[in-house]
């Protein structure tokens, strides 16, 4: 099964080689299937002299958000395309051992394989893992139910159909939550890999959505998403971050 590895990153040449290049070094990935999407043309140099040991390709988009980033990557590829995309901060993918130890996952085109298959079998477009990075919340379980798909690694069969794309206002921050829940409304699932989480230093790393994080963008995001999709999600109180937060819930009324 051939699929590409998608990466946007902008600012962060030196966290992409030291980071999510150096993870994926360590696993059994053909770097030369891995297309990085740069937001910024000048910067093209730079990056080619930092990866001047990896057979990557370089995409330039020259989109100044995420949002933007994201619907490009999707258009770039053809319909029927899989693509595993990650962050340019992935410091690895863990894979839970027991309620306290984790271990870096190595056999990534083994996970895509298995993934891609678990879509096709179900009829589904969307896959990704746990967003939480500790070992007791983590299950050995694969869901199919509404199950948040976090951004930073996730995998699609590519369409370029409406559910694909993400809304380009980039004070909509939480632009993996939109995606999950158009995904799931479209196919009725999504396939989600409870064991396993990224290891990535959300909200604190240089460059990147940081750029033009704020508050303010945030709880604008979060009232979109509320006012959007009300039977999907819900602000989520309990969660402590320095970020609005929300979770995601299907609420719609079952058939009797």
């Amino acid at each position: 099964m051939n699929f590409r590895i998608a990466i946007p990153s902008v600012t962060r040449s030196e966290t992409l080689l030291n980071k999510t290049i150096s993870y994926l070094s360590k696993t059994n990935i053909d770097l030369s299937k891995v297309d990085i999407f740069l937001s910024k043309a000048e910067e093209l140099e730079e990056y080619k002299n930092k990866l001047k040991n990896f057979p990557v390709n370089f995409i330039i988009s020259n989109n100044s958000s995420i949002n933007e980033q994201r619907n490009f990557i999707v258009k770039h590829y053809p319909v029927g395309q899989y693509v595993m995309g990650l962050d340019d901060d992935i410091q690895s993918v863990e894979t839970k051992i027991n309620d306290k130890k984790t271990e870096p996952l190595l056999q990534l085109k083994e996970l895509g394989h298995q993934a891609f298959d678990l879509c096709l079998k179900n009829k589904f477009n969307l896959w990704g893992i746990n967003a939480s990075f500790n070992p007791f919340f983590m299950k050995h379980t694969i869901s199919f139910n509404l199950k948040f798909i976090i951004g930073c690694f996730y995998g699609w069969i590519n369409t370029h159909e409406d559910k694909a794309l993400i809304n380009y206002d980039k004070r909509i921050t939480k632009e993996d939550y939109e995606r999950t829940i158009k995904y799931y409304i479209k196919d009725k699932g999504v396939v989600r890999f409870n064991y396993l989480a990224p290891k990535t230093k959300i909200y604190t790393e240089k460059g990147g959505i940081q750029l033009y994080r704020t508050f303010e963008h945030e709880e604008y995001s979060t009232q979109y998403m509320l006012d959007t999709y009300p039977l999907f999600c819900k602000r989520n109180n309990a969660r402590k971050s320095k970020y609005p937060q929300i979770r995601l819930k299907d609420q719609r009324k079952k058939k009797i």
